[in-house]
């Protein structure tokens, strides 16, 4: 979205390019496009498709740059590498500047893998490729974890700059072409091919459509064509004929902001609506004077259009940090946001886009050493918080770092011995068959890696179900959950073993089925089974919690434990009290309960996060880590020698 700015050298605000007359009315939509993402952004519904708005500034900035190259070369003035600079100079300064903020902010608030991630944004920022960091990377734009990702917005300025690397060589080879149709005709095809294949991306379900160049070139050549259509036309005096392509386009551009929302199929073919939207409105100025184009020249919106791009810089940081830090948005906090959104927006473009940015292209020497210091800065720093996995020891009791996540996760999802296992020929070990889903992963660790004898294999259901997949949790998951309950009763490892242990989440009461689901199981086998109960869980990941418990200075151990017992789910003590009360009225034969939370965490409900060594007992806010598990594990051999 870097064409709030990158293009306002051709529109004429930078003093060393009149390449055109000024057109206030431009600003003006700029003000529009960067309110209707900040909006959004800030959690205003009216306006649910806000992010239009950067489409709004692709055609700007098409339309913008196209002129500028056309008429600088016609004028025999154009220079690629005076063009580069230019660029560089515009959108750099205030780029870096936001950029070290929020690292400096990051240290402050992010724990360690999210502050590796920031670092990680910044390097793909500094090397252009923002954007295709976060297609790798993200989940997508519109992820529930999109949040907490403070540089994502910078995926467009990626984009841009990827655009104007490509486009002025291609443009200079085009007008090569004697015939001007034929020109046109190339770069139409290329933008129908463009919007097509964000079509299919979309269709697919794939997050390229959103973030990469191919799938979004189109936009930027909906305005390249609308200057080399009509932008040589002198400026008429057509009020009818303008004043109709203003409130077309303002209508496509405001309809696409309040009717689309973050389950829209987008881009692909409904970002043309806003595109032609856009280029209608610039169109529209140049046909005659129309109320439209008048009112987009009004003085705030043109201020506000001047500022735009760094509004857009600044907006983003400021959303994510206050949602990272759980701050609920309020009406109040909302416009806040866009308040401060100004308001940094103001003190940037003061700041760098003016004052350090014309001391730059003055080639003032404080001004250059300062730029090469911020730009070496801005490779250096990030690069060395990556390769220390974030800097925990910011905190005084590290969180784990990314890596260690992720090696967390994969431990759960591919490097259980358990889940691989099967049974052997030999008679004299012990068979023993774990029924249930990931939480059942956090049993077999538990038994595995405190010597557990015999063979163990785990079958997994899903967190989908409940009662080891006798039951959904909700009714659309019921054909899959009947699916997985036949895989369980006909397993061959069930007819094999010679113990059934059975733990999953508990993720609802419904004791008439699990009463069904022992009964099933006993019909295929005689092996005793033993039902464990629920362990503790948190409501919040407990890395939040203890980042949170340290922020108000509860730094042991202790402190850190207490904090996050405020945490607890208490759900689950009233779930391990029924289930006591069940099996002790049921007489199912062979069957007896494990109460895991009076194991994990005794009478006193001390069911902690870390352990006296610091280590951390969860990953999430209910999936134990390999020391968790090691503890859950000695403390049931502890409670019940008899399981081992």
């Amino acid at each position: 979205m870097g064409a709030a700015a990158a293009a306002g050298g051709a529109g004429g605000t930078d003093p060393r390019v009149r390449t055109l007359d000024y057109r206030p009315d431009i600003d003006g939509l700029r003000a529009l496009a960067v309110m209707l993402v900040v909006l959004n952004h800030a959690g205003f519904a009216l306006v649910s498709g806000g992010f239009v708005g950067v489409d709004v500034f692709c055609v700007i900035s098409g339309f913008l740059i196209t002129a500028l190259i056309a008429v600088q070369r016609e004028r025999g003035e154009f220079s690629l590498r005076t063009f580069y600079v230019r660029r560089a100079e515009r959108l750099l300064p205030a780029l870096y500047a936001m950029m070290l903020a929020v690292l400096i902010a990051g240290w402050w608030l992010l724990i360690p893998s999210d502050y590796s991630g920031l670092a990680q944004s910044v390097l793909s920022a500094v090397a252009l490729g923002a954007n295709v960091y976060f297609w790798q990377t993200s989940g997508g734009y519109f992820s529930p974890d999109a949040a907490s990702l403070p540089l994502l917005h910078v995926w467009s300025l990626s984009l841009e700059e990827q655009f104007y690397l490509i486009w002025p060589a291609a443009l200079l080879l085009l007008m090569k072409l004697k015939s001007g149709r034929l020109r046109l005709g190339v770069i139409l095809g290329l933008t129908a091919a463009s919007f097509i294949l964000a079509q299919y991306g979309v269709a697919q379900g794939s997050s390229a459509a959103y973030f990469l160049l191919p799938q979004r070139a189109g936009e930027f050549l909906v305005g390249a064509l609308l200057f080399l259509v009509f932008g040589r036309a002198r400026a008429g005096d057509r009020p009818g004929l303008a004043a109709a392509a203003g409130v077309g386009g303002l209508a496509l551009v405001l309809s696409s902001a309040l009717w689309l929302d973050a389950g829209s199929p987008f881009p692909g073919l409904f970002a043309l609506a806003p595109c032609l939207g856009a280029a209608l409105l610039i169109g529209a100025g140049g046909l005659g004077r129309n109320w439209v184009s008048m009112g987009l020249s009004a003085a705030p919106l043109v201020f506000v259009g001047r500022i735009s791009y760094s509004v857009y810089l600044w907006h983003w940081p400021l959303v994510s940090f206050l949602r990272y830090s759980r701050v609920e948005f309020t009406p109040a906090v909302m416009a806040g946001v866009v308040a401060g959104s100004l308001l940094l927006g103001w003190i940037s473009w003061a700041l760098f886009e003016r004052g350090f940015r014309l001391r730059l292209a003055r080639r003032e020497a404080p001004a250059v050493a300062v730029g090469g210091l911020l730009a070496a800065l801005l490779i250096a720093a990030p690069a060395a918080i990556h390769l220390r996995d974030g800097v925990p020891a910011r905190f005084p009791y590290a969180l784990l770092t990314q890596e260690e996540l992720l090696a967390e996760r994969a431990r759960y999802w591919r490097d259980l011995p358990a889940a691989k296992a099967t049974f052997s020929a030999n008679e004299a070990a012990r068979r023993t068959l774990i029924v249930g889903n990931s939480h059942a992963y956090d049993l077999a660790y538990a038994l595995t890696e405190n010597g557990y004898p015999g063979e163990v294999k785990l079958l997994g259901t899903t967190q989908l179900c409940v009662n080891f997949g006798h039951n959904p949790v909700e009714p659309a998951n019921a054909a899959l959950c009947a699916e997985r309950l036949e895989a369980v009763l006909r397993s061959n490892a069930l007819q094999q073993a010679d113990l059934v242990l059975l733990h999953d989440h508990w993720a609802r009461d419904d004791l008439q089925g699990l009463a069904e689901m022992i009964r099933k199981l006993r019909r295929v086998t005689a092996a005793p089974i033993v039902v464990f109960g629920p362990k503790m869980t948190f409501t919040d990941d407990v890395l939040a919690i203890s980042k949170a418990a340290q922020g108000r200075r509860h730094v042991s151990v202790s402190g850190i434990n207490g904090f996050a017992a405020g945490h607890q789910d208490l759900a689950r003590v009233e779930r391990d009290r029924k289930l006591k009360a069940f099996f002790a009225e049921q007489a199912f034969p062979g069957v007896r309960y494990v109460s895991v939370l009076d194991a994990q965490c005794g009478a006193e409900l001390a069911c902690h996060i870390l352990s006296p060594d610091g280590d951390y007992l969860y990953f999430d806010s209910g999936h134990l880590t390999l020391a968790g598990s090691r503890r859950l594990g000695a403390r049931l051999k502890a409670a019940h020698p008899e399981l081992f």
